[in-house]
């Protein structure tokens, strides 16, 4: 808070004073007529006159009695204040905490005006005017023969000003010790500082005490008995009050458990309570027992302290009902929330923490702890809190890398690094995962965000791949069988993708026929997943049962029988072909003659005849005969030598023109 805010704070609290004053005595001393001067204010906004020594004294002098007058006479709140106020105006008490100001500042003033009441003060004259400071350039000036000093301020927005001194001030309880033995002059206040203590304030009648027996208006510890127990009570009062507040807003909220977020505001508003009952307690304290000086210290403390828990349980528990509020949605799907429950739990929290910095250091100026001195002299301790903070700062931007890119969200199931699990929380600093085991496992946010996430929960299908494993037994028309089956299952299956859906044989391995089966599925849940992949496996079974072979396992088996030999013709035919072909230099090895090999090429049907989208390749395709399965029979037709003399050549064959091609070439 700055030393403005600081001045201005001081003359409201100043108010808080005014109905503190008991009587004052007929007339003020004969010998300070003459700084006095005329009691008739016609400048009621004008403020105090402190350019010298002489015009501080004076307005203090002048103001505090007519302050006090005007209280005396029941005259109007703002007769009474502006000049208690402009007698505030000389003291230099930037220096002490709000806290201190509003408890001391009529005990502060009362002091010095008892102490002014007991000692000579010089002559008009003598005291040093504007004139005396513009000539001898005065910083400071001392009422002779005492400690009392007012002093040039230097710096600040009292710079200039001539006020009583900050040493000055902490001293007066000391110095009205020294000179409470000595005589009153002549027209002073008698017993100010009693009268003060001792007196109600305004939300009490005035005589509010003169009905209580002689043993209630004994001063102890500079407070009338009836004070102490008063405040007391209140303090008794006060907490109880708060313990009712705060279990009534519990006792709501439990109830309102799985409601919307804005019926739970018990806890809310037990704390907005707290605060404003605390608030009454305070004021109540000056205003209404009366109390000054460290009594009143004291409960104001107290009444702080409650007020700034209240502000921060307020700010903790907002910001927990705000975020929920916002992000009431969180029970539909991600793709249909505005926003994210999470992220905006994570914003109010910084927020939050904000206003409980700035709670933080207005409590700490209110009871007299400087922030700003404390920051400027870190130093080398602010390098090694940055050194320190600097794992928190990366965990925090690592959770606003993980709202901002999204690869998870709370509720998601995920993998990372090589474990699985669901995520429950993204904090400032962690992120929070439930395991496979149950266990509750917390990864710092800058890991996790670093990490290889993997989503189940963003998966739009599910895929189901796996391989069967068919008897070699099976033969072709088999495999064909179970083939066009299974494709059929998954083309007609309702929780099957029709593309890619797919089943194909794969190849051959040690002990089995490979059938790969591909397909995605239309679900997102494991168990529902599960569920699908089980009903399709069955089905998967039924059909190669009903094709009449069965699964293979790794096994061997070992086959007894006569050895039949090598087939002697079929491999003389081979042999006389490859010697063919080395005679006609067509030999095909390493590889095939470059010629020969455009000959051989896109020479098969693929789709084989009798597939739906078979299509014939004249000169290319193998011939079937047309002619139909059941003729009549017939002796056999010996053509004449003139028919097959008339009969054209057949038509050679790509691979025949090219062989006669080369042997003509070579």
């Amino acid at each position: 808070m700055n030393q403005r805010l600081r001045a201005s704070l001081a003359g409201c609290v100043l108010s808080i004073t005014l109905a503190l004053f008991g009587a004052p005595a007929a007339s003020e001393p004969n010998d300070l007529n003459a700084i006095l001067s005329a009691i008739d204010d016609p400048y009621p906004l004008r403020t105090a006159d402190t350019s010298s020594p002489r015009d501080t004294l004076r307005t203090f002098i002048r103001d505090f009695s007519l302050g006090m007058r005007a209280w005396r006479n029941d005259e109007s709140y703002a007769d009474v204040y502006r000049p208690l106020h402009r007698a505030y105006q000389t003291f230099d008490a930037t220096a002490f905490a709000v806290l201190d100001r509003i408890a001391g500042g009529a005990i502060q003033m009362a002091f010095l005006r008892e102490i002014l009441d007991r000692i000579e003060l010089p002559s008009f004259d003598q005291i040093p005017g504007d004139a005396e400071v513009a000539a001898q350039d005065i910083k400071r000036w001392i009422i002779p023969n005492t400690k009392i000093e007012i002093v040039k301020i230097e710096e600040g927005p009292k710079a200039g000003q001539f006020l009583f001194s900050k040493n000055t001030i902490k001293q007066l309880p000391n110095y009205y010790e020294m000179a409470k033995d000595l005589p009153y002059k002549k027209g002073a206040f008698i017993d100010v500082y009693q009268e003060i203590v001792s007196s109600p304030g305004g939300w009490l009648p005035r005589d509010f005490a003169e009905s209580f027996p002689d043993w209630a208006s004994r001063l102890l510890a500079n407070q009338a008995a009836w004070q102490w127990i008063a405040a007391a009570l209140s303090l008794i009062t006060l907490g109880i009050t708060i313990w009712l507040l705060y279990r009534v807003g519990t006792w709501w909220d439990s109830k309102q458990g799985h409601a919307r977020a804005w019926y739970r505001f018990g806890r809310p508003l037990s704390a907005i309570g707290t605060f404003l009952v605390a608030a009454v307690f305070e004021n109540f304290a000056s205003l209404g027992i009366g109390l000054a000086g460290f009594p009143l210290q004291v409960m104001l403390f107290i009444a702080i302290v409650i007020k700034v828990a209240a502000l921060v349980w307020l700010t903790v528990v907002l910001a927990d009902r705000l975020a929920d509020g916002f992000a009431q949605n969180k029970y539909k799907p991600p793709e249909k929330r505005r926003v994210d429950a999470a992220l905006m739990r994570i914003l109010f929290r910084l927020l939050s923490l904000v206003f409980l910095a700035y709670i933080g250091i207005y409590a700490a100026e209110t009871v007299g702890i400087p922030i700003a001195p404390l920051i400027a002299g870190l130093g080398v301790g602010g390098l090694a809190i940055a050194l320190a903070v600097r794992p928190t700062l990366e965990n925090i931007i690592g959770g606003l890398t993980l709202f901002a890119d999204r690869p998870v969200r709370v509720g998601d199931f995920c993998r990372y690094g090589d474990e699985i699990g669901t995520v429950e929380e993204i904090g400032l600093r962690s992120t929070r995962i439930r395991s496979l085991e149950r266990t509750r496992v917390t990864v710092p946010n800058a890991e996790f965000a670093q990490m290889k996430l993997d989503n189940f929960a963003a998966r739009d299908q599910r895929l189901l791949k796996t391989v069967l494993g068919l008897r070699y037994e099976t033969t072709p028309e088999q495999l064909r069988y179970v083939l066009a089956e299974l494709r059929k299952m998954l083309l007609g299956h309702p929780k099957v993708t029709p593309a890619p859906a797919r089943v194909r044989f794969v190849g051959y391995s040690a002990y089995s026929l490979d059938l790969e089966v591909f397909a995605y599925l239309r679900c997102q849940d494991q168990d529902e997943f599960l569920a699908i992949q089980e009903d399709i496996l069955l089905r998967m079974a039924d059909i190669i049962s009903d094709g009449g072979t069965g699964f293979a396992f790794p096994s061997q088996t070992m086959y007894f029988t006569r050895d039949g030999g090598l087939d002697v013709e079929r491999g003389q035919k081979a042999e006389a072909e490859v010697e063919n072909w080395r005679e006609n230099r067509n030999l095909p090895f390493p590889e095939f003659d470059p010629g020969l090999r455009w000959e051989m090429e896109d020479i098969l049907d693929y789709p084989q005849r009798g597939a739906y989208d078979f299509k014939y390749r004249k000169g290319l395709s193998e011939e079937v005969s047309r002619e139909p399965k059941c003729q009549p029979h017939t002796e056999p037709q010996i053509p004449s030598s003139t028919e097959a003399a008339e009969r054209p050549p057949p038509k050679p064959t790509r691979m025949s023109r090219w062989l006669s091609f080369a042997r003509k070439h070579r």
